[in-house]
């Protein structure tokens, strides 16, 4: 299919997926380069599986289909579908050692299982069996690339390509020959565009929220459109549609039905995120106009889910600061305040700000209990009962304020004892009162850390890691003991804290410049660092027995767990 020109402006600055340094037909594997040049982002990662990075394919800009895969391409790189397995493979993204080039054409293979995408300069063949890459530069910036479906010479399935009016003959091994005329249209097999589907089913432009029902009553209205388009090659009732903002959809033309097939997180970047039974929940940074809400994203990397603001409590351009989920409820800090989610089919969505009660706007940590949760803001500490909607209008379930004008960045239960990470260091509530509050002490220790901005807090059975700007503290949250320093989690190792996170085998303490993991067995220590392993500052952590989840400005990472807790 090809890009069409008046979205070339937009594809150079959201898509940017680029290719291999190499010679004038370099052919080699996903991650490794030929010759000399810099390490990329899998460096000491063996296996693709072992490290996968998801972004944002809610707006498709372009799409290719060929006889097994769907290509969709978003700002995040290009989502591969495999229609026969009915399962999502690796995206073609940035991580595989890939340089940025803006993409001008995409096309389907008709006769092998690929994709070939024009660039400035180049043509790149993508096979996605074998991860291979193999680029062929040309002269000029390709718009069309059509395959050879026979002539005199019988048919060969190279690839036709026009760059700057001139054409050229790329072989499977990715010879090109430049040729003297133009071919015969009937010597031609050319991918259908948008424009093809548009002329064969008319509704697909008049009417497309008809066919592409994705809208809530409770959501702002939104129209559905279309912007990118493939047909499937052997298919006739199957075409895949690829839209601004609601991801990939594939229509039955014949009986005018659509199934949508979400694929990454709804808009750009993770701000927070918190682990569900079986993959996680991320909140975005704000940083899209369109759309903005939670995503969901299972641990097979196969199930995701998208989740808008309402008409009451919109989250477009709404940063996420923290999010912790308890049985179906979802608790959300933002930027804006405090939001509920109900995980049930409703997805109703409730908010306080500083009108209902709230110290501050600015909503950094939370914390859950049974019957509502702490949240702790900007400006201080307070209570919220989850009965909140159904209290008086006055109130709305907020309880006493505690700390005033003290920023609190981290809250961690243990037990009955709420602790409490402030600016003017770290504090604790032995039995916290929603409707009352509570004593706020500080725990017995001489380490002048105990006194500064403590900005994460983890626990994990009997220990208590509160991480500060330039030290991380073990403690025992029943006391008796003094505060130990850890000195394996180097602060100095990451940059400016972010989040500090540990269970039963591993401890982990992230910041804008990596990510420090140390064994809790044998002290084993290892560093990710932005951007040799890392694409950007890490911004949360969320863990379970298999994997590692990072939350960056650029989508998510997992990382796959060794059984000793490490990373491969």
């Amino acid at each position: 299919m090809t890009v069409r020109p008046r979205r070339i402006a937009a594809l150079v600055a959201a898509l940017s997926v680029g290719v291999l340094t190499g010679s004038s037909c370099a052919t080699n594997g996903i991650g490794r380069e030929t010759g000399g040049g810099s390490s990329g982002p899998l460096d000491g990662f063996g296996r693709r599986d072992e490290r996968q990075r998801v972004g944002s394919f809610s707006n498709v800009q372009a799409v290719a289909v060929s006889r097994r895969y769907v290509f969709a391409a978003g700002s995040s790189g290009i989502a591969i579908y495999d229609r026969v397995m009915d399962r999502w493979l690796p995206p073609l993204t940035r991580d595989d050692g890939l340089t940025d080039q803006q993409i001008t054409v995409l096309a389907g293979d008709p006769v092998e299982d690929a994709l070939w995408l024009g660039v400035p300069g180049g043509v790149i063949m993508y096979r996605p069996l074998t991860e291979q890459l193999q680029r062929t530069i040309i002269t000029g910036v390709p718009d069309l690339i059509a395959f050879d479906r026979g002539g005199t010479g019988g048919a060969t399935g190279d690839a036709i390509v026009r760059a700057g009016g001139e054409w050229t003959r790329i072989s499977r091994v990715g010879i090109a020959t430049p040729m003297a005329r133009p071919p015969l249209a009937s010597t031609l097999s050319l991918p259908r565009t948008l424009n093809d589907l548009y002329a064969q089913f008319p509704t697909l432009r008049t009417q497309p929220s008809l066919l592409l029902r994705t809208q809530q009553s409770d959501r702002p209205l939104r129209s559905a459109q279309i912007i990118s388009g493939a047909a499937s090659p052997e298919r006739a009732s199957e075409v895949w549609l690829g839209t601004a903002g609601d991801g990939l959809f594939r229509l039955d033309p014949a009986f005018m039905q659509s199934t949508p097939l979400p694929y990454g997180l709804m808009e750009p970047g993770v701000g927070a995120l918190a682990l569900a039974a079986d993959g996680v929940w991320a909140a975005g940074l704000g940083q899209s106009l369109d759309r903005g809400g939670l995503s969901f994203v299972g641990s097979d990397l196969q199930r995701f889910r998208w989740i808008d603001g309402t008409i009451s409590v919109p989250l477009v351009g709404v940063r996420g600061r923290s999010l912790v989920t308890r049985a179906s409820r979802l608790w959300l800090g933002t930027d804006r305040g405090l939001v509920r989610v109900r995980l049930d089919g409703t997805q109703a969505m409730q908010a306080w700000g500083v009108l209902d009660g709230l110290p501050d706007e600015r909503v950094l940590s939370v914390a859950t209990r049974d019957d509502g949760v702490w949240a702790g803001t900007a400006r201080g500490l307070v209570y919220v009962s989850d009965s909140g909607d159904s209290r008086s209008a006055r109130t709305r379930g907020v309880g006493g304020r505690l700390l005033d004008n003290v920023p609190v960045h981290a809250l961690q239960f243990t037990g009955d004892t709420l602790w409490i990470g402030t600016e003017a260091g770290l504090m604790a509530i032995a039995t916290p009162n929603g409707g009352v509050g509570g004593v706020v002490s500080r725990p017995v220790g001489s380490d002048p850390a105990l006194r500064r901005a403590v900005r994460a807090l983890a626990w994990s059975d009997t220990v208590l890691l509160a991480a500060t700007d330039d030290a991380v503290l073990r403690l025992a949250p029943r006391g008796g003991v003094e505060p130990v320093r850890v000195d394996p989690l180097d602060v100095r190792q990451v940059g400016r804290v972010t989040k500090v996170a540990i269970d039963d085998r591993t401890m982990w303490l992230a910041g804008t410049d990596g990510v420090v993991i140390v064994s809790r067995r044998d002290g084993a220590t290892r560093v990710l660092r932005v951007p040799g392993d890392l694409p950007g500052p890490v911004l949360d952590i969320a863990v379970n027995r298999d994997y590692l989840w990072l939350g960056t400005p650029q989508g998510l990472i997992r990382l796959r767990r060794r059984g000793d807790g490490g990373l491969p």
